[in-house]
């Protein structure tokens, strides 16, 4: 059975074929990720790549210490410790946000695969309501994870894609972060919003009518 919450206002009939024409693209989706993955030796030494690492050393953003952080990552052989960000769930709580689990298809689970690094993905209530979903990765392989990702995606979006955004965004005092945002009904039933920033990785899915809790909860992430 298809739960009802992941597609409002449909029969049950257009839910079970919306449900299926989800896993196809997904299917579809994954195969393309699966030969982007393919070539991950190489893409530090792609344009994608290597432009995203040139934006992250323009400045050093100012930390805010008074939000709730993650411990920093294990210090690398003659480096220091690389700050993380907000810690997602207390910064999901101070936003009025609940989590609960989610069984709702994550493009992230296709695009993290082996290397050790795990997603962590929750459905967003707000008021008892859902307001969409969360999925997230911390880990030194974001960018190539974000690169494969923007490559497949440009290549699945079908004729139905609108509000395309897929940009490298610079901030005074916060960190230079890569956000790509679109509405592809051909693909997923809710407006999806990637944005990696440091060493992490989101995914949002954003339900009708949450756009501005979303997108302030995005704000408050990516400090």
């Amino acid at each position: 059975m298809v739960p009802e919450f992941l597609f409002p206002g449909t029969t049950m009939y257009n839910c079970v074929v919306m449900a299926k024409k989800l896993q196809l693209t997904i299917g579809v989706l994954a195969t393309m990720l699966l030969l982007g993955a393919s070539d991950i030796i190489v893409l530090e030494g792609s344009p994608g790549y290597q432009m995203m690492a040139q934006a992250d050393e323009v400045s050093e953003p100012v930390i805010d210490r008074t939000n709730p952080v993650e411990p920093p990552s294990t210090i690398p052989e003659g480096g220091v410790r690389k700050f993380e960000g907000p810690n997602v769930e207390k910064t999901l709580g101070m936003q009025g946000f609940s989590i609960t689990e989610t069984s709702e298809q994550i493009i992230l689970d296709r695009v993290v695969t082996g290397g050790g690094d795990t997603v962590t993905s929750k459905a967003l209530l707000l008021h008892g309501d859902r307001a969409g979903s969360i999925a997230w990765v911390s880990s030194p392989q974001v960018k190539k994870h974000y690169v494969v990702l923007k490559e497949a995606l440009h290549s699945a979006f079908t004729p139905e894609v609108k509000d395309l955004l897929d940009e490298t965004q610079r901030r005074e005092n916060h960190p230079t972060r890569n956000l790509l945002t679109f509405y592809d009904p051909g693909l997923l039933p809710e407006r999806v919003v990637f944005v990696r920033v440091r060493e992490r990785l989101y995914e949002f899915h954003v339900a009708e009518g949450a756009s501005d809790e979303i997108f302030n909860l995005i704000e408050d992430l990516t400090k």
